[in-house]
């Protein structure tokens, strides 16, 4: 089996951290497999833990898990590469072997990724809405660009053209209009084709270094039916408002000029953005999707939906209304 890279970012994990590591070196793989962590000055003893299983720690001195990514990478040197956060648990001791054979196998494609995130009735509110919607932002679920599929339904629902359905994957192909926001939470790729991208620390993103290939050409993929990554974000509701408002102002308002992929697109995506605002303050398109998925699945957290969708339409709101305010300020000065 061929040699793996994981690549974490890390930053005052917590202790989820832990979980997530005993995921990776649990793992019954033939090959040689090494965590290489971008650290972005940690002090609650996440260093420390790493250390103890073994990983390979650098500096990340900015604080940003995209420049960590690229910081992880620069140091890898097996064949394969895994990008994964620290809150990421995988299913099983043999999960990883599955996504490499998977990946050799199918000569063609880019990269290896599963269809859902896992699903955990004992986990947060939060994580279990994550998981049963497929995606940490409504608006890239509404606009189909999430990565992962949602429990509302077993049809195929992340675009792309499905070139290949086997028994336990799919092989689909994407371009650079239709393409989700692929690229993180257990995404595994060769190493040799990933190093193609723009993946300097300043223009490392994971979603646009994907898109610089799918823009070269290497535009297909393998995604597996069996069960995905935990997704353990363990953030309260105003923690993750918080974050994604961060995260708009940060990696897409400020940082426009570098970004290569959007999950909007101007002249693309006008007419659905509206709707989506539609959908977001009527509350009852958001009620009715958290039915029909309570109906396949019962579980409370589908009734975030309203809450989540009311809420990221205020943020995105206001951090773009922001960023317009500004810029008109700094003109007239």
């Amino acid at each position: 089996m061929k040699s793996i890279s994981v690549l974490v970012p890390t930053l005052n994990c917590g202790p989820i951290l832990r979980e997530s590591l005993e995921s990776v070196v649990g793992q019954e793989y033939e090959g040689d497999v090494e965590i290489i962590a971008a650290d972005g000055g940690s002090t609650d003893g996440t260093v420390e833990i790493l250390q103890e299983y073994g990983a390979r720690v650098v500096k990340e001195r900015k604080g940003s898990p995209e420049a960590a990514h690229a910081i992880a990478l620069a140091e890898a040197k097996n064949d394969l590469v895994i990008i994964c956060d620290s809150d990421n648990i995988w299913p099983n001791k043999n999960w990883l072997g599955g996504l490499a054979k998977i990946l050799e196998k199918e000569k063609g494609v880019l990269a290896v990724y599963p269809r859902r995130y896992a699903f955990r009735k004992g986990e947060s509110l939060m994580n279990r809405y994550f998981a049963l919607f497929g995606a940490n932002d409504p608006v890239a679920w509404f606009l189909g660009r999430a990565d992962r599929q949602s429990y509302i339904s077993d049809k195929w629902e992340l675009g792309g053209r499905l070139i290949k359905e086997a028994d336990d994957y799919y092989v689909v192909e994407y371009d650079t209009e239709n393409m989700p926001t692929l690229g993180a939470n257990g995404f595994l790729i060769r190493r040799n084709d990933l190093l193609k991208a723009k993946v300097s620390e300043e223009e490392f993103y994971h979603i646009d270094v994907i898109w610089d290939l799918v823009a070269l050409g290497l535009n297909r993929f393998v995604v597996l039916k069996s069960e995905g990554i935990l997704h353990a974000t363990g953030e309260s509701v105003v923690n993750y408002f918080k974050k994604r408002s961060r995260y708009m102002k940060e990696l897409y308002l400020e940082q426009n000029s570098r970004r290569r992929y959007f999950i909007f697109g101007w002249g693309r995506d006008e007419v659905r953005l509206a709707l989506y605002c539609i959908y977001a303050l009527s509350v009852v398109g958001p009620v009715m999707d958290a039915v029909r998925g309570f109906i396949r699945i019962r579980d409370a957290a589908w009734f975030l939906h309203p809450v989540i969708c009311l809420g990221m339409w205020a943020v995105y709101t206001q951090a773009v209304l922001e960023s317009w305010t500004r810029r008109v300020l700094a003109r007239l000065c």
